[in-house]
């Protein structure tokens, strides 16, 4: 019997903390899971300022701090620390006051979720979609030839559409074509956004064929705005994730998750993303935005397409899989290096910019890369940060926050001062332009980001000599598929 309390401050669906509290379920002992991100600020803050670490999970025995999930393990392997921790807990009361771990009251959940319940997808039908579907019904939409050697199917012309509009309402033509200007403005159509429809043999192509994106489908919903899309698609796909991951936090099973029922409401959620309006959102708003989506669709191209397990696979894979977003369709290429990284080359656009001059996709792209994306984005590698989920309204600090927790790990920084040396993911290296122009800017980057103590402290020593090292920790791109 045990007097005191276990804390452990996590996340939801962070691989870490599920093998931290399977341990301690192993153990036969129960504790108190503080989800931060469900939280205010305030609560991870207070994690911050008593651990000095940005990372979960981080764990209490009442107020004897034990660290993250690794020092758990280390705790528990050494039977004389084990016993120090138990017979803390066992004599003692959980303590209260300052020194005691700070635990927030259910009612200050910015979100009340319940992870245990199946949701139902509803929305308002746009009078459009109504429209569409009587479109393909009568016939209106067919192949129709592109040049000499392809052809657009599910196509129509503009003048094709006003024909039989005329047919279907007493209106003048001129009405008609205003109709043909909300389909192509409400997202129906492909790569027509920004255009004019016109009365004439002008093609243009429903998007839910021959683009191969993920999403393709008939999507019937009034457009909503991407934040709210993004985040209720964030909250299913993070229930997923902590659905089918294993207890020790080390796999995911994605084929049991492509036959629950929540798998077939997310794909419902997501097809609804072709016609997202992109336009008239910040650029806070567009980094909350695409870095979700990005986390999303990877997860939505392993469950369909499989893991990618060679060079030559991950390339196909990252310029394949996509979504159509707002009526253009984007692939995770495009997305990380179009959008996100500023229309910048890279190894995985094979030193392209992805969107020429005249993509319409280029209005999307934000002004300046911000390198912290690299901490947020998760690739399905082992090497890749955890999945986090982010906010417009607090894009900044979440960045911030995902920075500090992937530079305290050893996977992305270690500063050995004895050796003068200094070892980076390689991510530092694949997109070494992001972070600075030379080996010292790059290290100055790094030093202002993290905030563990003593890792602050090291490579603040080394900054000034010229002789300092730098080399990779080679990327490990093992996957967490269960087999």
């Amino acid at each position: 019997m045990y007097k005191g309390r276990i804390v452990v401050y996590s996340i939801v669906g962070c691989p870490h903390c599920l093998a931290a509290k399977s341990r301690l379920q192993n153990e036969g002992l129960q504790y108190v899971d503080v989800s931060v991100d469900r939280y205010p600020p305030r609560i991870r803050e207070w994690v911050k300022n008593k651990t000095g670490k940005s990372s979960v999970p981080q764990i209490f025995f009442n107020s004897t701090y034990v660290g993250g999930n690794v020092e758990l393990v280390q705790a528990f392997e050494d039977e004389e620390k084990k016993e120090e921790l138990l017979e803390e807990i066992r004599e003692n009361e959980a303590p209260e006051g300052d020194d005691a771990p700070l635990l927030p009251h259910p009612s200050d959940a910015l979100e009340q979720i319940d992870d245990n319940e199946e949701e139902e997808f509803h929305c308002e039908e746009d009078e459009y979609s109504i429209l569409i579907n009587t479109m393909k019904e009568e016939g209106l939409l067919k192949s129709h030839k592109k040049g000499l050697f392809s052809s657009l199917n599910d196509s129509f012309t503009g003048k094709e559409f006003v024909d039989w509009v005329l047919t279907k309402k007493e209106i003048t033509r001129e009405k008609a074509v205003e109709m043909g200007q909300e389909v192509i403005g409400r997202s129906f159509v492909l790569n027509t956004r920004q255009q004019v429809f016109k009365d004439d043999s002008s093609l243009y192509q429903l998007g839910n064929s021959d683009s191969g994106a993920l999403n393709a489908g008939d999507p019937t919903c009034v457009a909503r705005p991407a934040g709210e899309m993004s985040k209720d698609i964030r909250n299913v796909v993070l229930k997923l994730f902590a659905q089918f991951l294993s207890s020790d936090g080390k796999f995911v099973d994605y084929k049991g998750m492509a036959s629950s029922p929540r798998w077939t409401t997310f794909k419902k959620m997501a097809t609804e993303l072709q016609r997202v309006n992109l336009d008239d959102i910040s650029d806070d708003e567009k980094l909350a935005f695409f870095i979700n989506i990005y986390n999303v669709l990877v997860i939505h191209g392993t469950v369909e397409k499989g893991t990618p397990t060679s060079t030559y696979k991950r390339y196909k894979f990252f310029s394949t899989v996509s979504y159509i977003l707002g009526g253009q369709v984007y692939s995770l290429n495009d997305i990380e290096n179009g959008v996100l990284r500023s229309n910048r080359s890279s190894m995985a656009t094979l030193y392209c910019i992805p969107f020429g001059k005249a993509d319409p996709r280029l209005t999307i792209s934000l002004g300046q890369v911000e390198p912290r994306i690299h901490f947020a984005l998760n690739c399905g590698a082992k090497s890749c940060p955890p999945i986090k989920t982010f906010s417009g309204d607090d894009i900044q600090n979440q960045l911030q926050v995902a920075t500090a927790a992937f530079l305290e790990t050893d996977e992305a920084l270690l500063v050995d001062v004895s050796n003068k040396e200094v070892k980076l993911t390689q991510l530092f290296e694949w997109y070494s332009k992001d972070f600075g122009d030379d080996k010292k800017e790059i290290l100055g980057w790094i030093h202002e980001r993290v905030e563990e103590p003593g890792k602050k402290a090291a490579l603040g020593e080394l900054l000034e000599d010229s002789n300092v090292k730098v080399s990779y920790i080679p990327y490990d791109w093992g996957h967490n598929s269960k087999e």
